[in-house]
């Protein structure tokens, strides 16, 4: 048997609660709360929320060049 943890998103609606689940595959709650922070989670803090709840700006990724040695005509 193994050991993960999983964050769920406490966000209620007046239809009951957010169905977000993070499936951690950590043994730790600390390992778990770092996890979902990378994902976008705000955690912590008596309540943990899902990207779409947590009211965070999102962080836009650069895209990565395939070839980086080519500069883009312009």
């Amino acid at each position: 048997m193994s050991l993960s943890i999983v964050v769920n998103c406490d966000r209620s609606v007046p239809y009951g609660t957010c169905a977000a689940r993070l499936h951690t595959g950590a043994a730790t709650e600390a390992e778990a709360y770092e996890a979902a922070e990378r994902a976008g989670w705000d955690v912590g803090g008596g309540h943990d929320f899902c990207p779409a709840h947590s009211h965070r700006p999102t962080r836009l990724t650069p895209p990565t060049r395939l070839h980086p040695e080519e500069t883009p005509n312009r």
